[in-house]
């Protein structure tokens, strides 16, 4: 067995120089970028910013992914001028959903209305938990979908080209694009009416040129004067940029690009291991992705203390989860490889165990009063269940309510269920999850999963253990003596996940 600590972040810095591999990009930009998490619950508002740092112009795909089982909320399509720059806000809607607004200027389709669009329930209505108030929390994706020539009047860029007075030229001619007659209407494949399932391409470069952009977000709370931001994991070479013609440019009204990919998207990944970089093929583009970040255990502090106020939460988001675990129809309940169960409408759970420590080492041990009854399980070291795309984890002290600090994951009805409560004895110290299916000792579950076969191109057939992972911890403090008391300020900041990796080769 061979296992490795390291954060995702480092996994690109070796692999930067792999073509037709994507990799996780240690310089924090890619095609196709992650936002762990958004809130707007309990007063919060997210910020998303997502930045052109290339020449080119580019069309990308913006997801808003609910938290319980990766359901679209809303998508739609963004062009991104030369060095453009574009931002929204992820806030409450008075219908009780979460809304999307900007008042960015750049090119969407559809076109953004100026009071916002609010998010949506058609894809989960008739599941448990069909509310609108499922919006509130959940994740981002950006994806690249294509590069278009815009320096001649007659090139589609050319429409979301920034003028002399920083907005686009025709904003309203990029949406006539894809209108009935357009020219990216009419590169559909066949002729059928109504067949939204197909690419525009007139006008994209005829070699693919992605990459280049970079995200961050922003969860701010203004009642409680608190704010915390992180960057966006960004995965570069999702594409194979030796595919002529290569696109993702989907009809705006499809959900696609997915993490699936197409025929021009790569199967295989560049992952860090053991000092060095290492190629696995996995035979499909969801799982070279889920390959890129899986790993087995995921550590990172926490900061509980008195003295400060202090509160924390973690984020622990599944991307590539729910393209895993939908249901086939079957009376077997059993998702697909990494994953345990299926999506049953409510919820699809994988065991994890998690062990905390003091900043002494010290971690609980159990001594019985009495002798305990068999079979006995260590009550402080316990196998749990994780159930959601994206999940909050909030740590307390014993005999503490449970209130997400910032996050927002309580006590909606919909962030109930994405929360975990981590009960811990320690005021402060650290923590790690635990996906390694052989380290969850005393487990009442039936079969393995939480592992990946695949085929390193110089460790040959070999297993990759453990869940494909993004995420990273909040921890906030408060101080209450400014201005003798009359005055609150609270103060929080993310922090990256630090993450091991395990592979056996066969």
């Amino acid at each position: 067995m061979k296992k490795n600590v390291l954060t995702l972040a480092v996994a690109g810095a070796v692999a930067a120089s792999a073509q037709a591999q994507m990799y996780v990009d240690s310089d924090n930009t890619g095609e196709v970028l992650i936002y762990p998490f958004y809130s707007a619950d309990n007063g919060n508002q997210t910020y998303i910013h997502v930045v052109n740092t290339t020449g080119q112009w580019k069309a990308a795909k913006v997801r808003i992914m609910e938290p319980e089982n990766s359901y679209e909320v809303r998508d739609f399509n963004l062009y991104l001028s030369p060095f453009d720059h574009f931002a929204f806000t992820i806030k409450l809607d008075e219908s009780g959903a979460g809304k999307l607004q900007t008042g960015d200027t750049s090119c969407t389709v559809p076109a953004i209305p100026e009071g916002g669009i609010e998010f949506t329930n058609a894809l989960f209505a008739d599941e448990t938990n069909g509310s609108l108030e499922r919006t509130l929390n959940g994740y981002v994706e950006i994806i690249e979908m294509g590069q278009f020539a815009g320096a001649a009047t007659t090139d589609p860029g050319y429409l979301w080209d920034h003028n002399g007075t920083g907005t686009p030229r025709d904003c309203p001619g990029v949406v006539s694009l894809w209108a009935q007659g357009g020219d990216w209407f009419q590169d559909r494949a066949g002729t059928t009416t109504g067949n939204y399932a197909f690419l525009g391409t007139t006008g994209q470069l005829a070699t693919w040129q992605g990459g280049g952009l970079y995200g961050m977000g922003i969860i701010v709370n203004p009642e409680a004067g608190a704010a915390v931001g992180y960057d966006a994991v960004a995965v570069d070479d999702f594409v194979n940029p030796e595919r002529a013609g290569a696109s993702l440019h989907y009809y705006p009204g499809n959900t696609d690009p997915s993490l699936e990919g197409n025929a021009n998207t790569v199967d295989t990944t560049t992952i860090f291991s053991e000092g060095g970089a290492e190629t696995y093929t996995l035979g499909s583009t969801l799982d070279a992705f889920s390959a890129m970040l899986m790993v087995d255990t995921v550590s990172n502090d926490y900061v509980l203390d008195d003295a400060f106020a202090g509160k924390t939460d973690w984020i622990v988001t599944f991307p590539t989860k729910r393209l895993y675990v939908e249901d086939d129809g079957t009376t077997n309940t059993r998702a697909d490889l990494p994953f345990y169960e299926e999506w049953d409408g409510n919820e699809s759970c994988d065991p994890y165990r998690i062990q905390v420590w003091d900043r002494e080492e010290n971690t609980p041990v159990f001594v019985p009063g009495e002798p305990p009854f068999s079979p006995y399980t260590d009550p402080e070291v316990y196998d749990a269940e994780i159930c959601y795309e994206a999940n909050v984890l909030t740590f307390t002290q014993r005999g503490e309510d449970a209130q997400s600090p910032i996050l927002g994951a309580e006590p909606s009805a919909s962030g109930a269920r994405i929360q975990t409560v981590v009960e811990t004895p320690y005021q402060n110290g650290w923590a790690r999850l635990n996906f390694n299916w052989s380290a969850l000792t005393g487990t009442t579950y039936d079969y393995t999963a939480h592992y990946m076969n695949a085929t390193g191109a110089t460790s040959g057939a070999t297993t990759l253990v453990g869940l494909p992972t993004v995420g990273f911890s909040v921890i906030r403090f408060g101080n209450n003596s400014l201005s003798g008391g009359t005055v609150l300020a609270n103060y929080a900041a993310a922090h990256e996940h630090k993450t091991s990796r395990l592979t056996s080769d066969a």
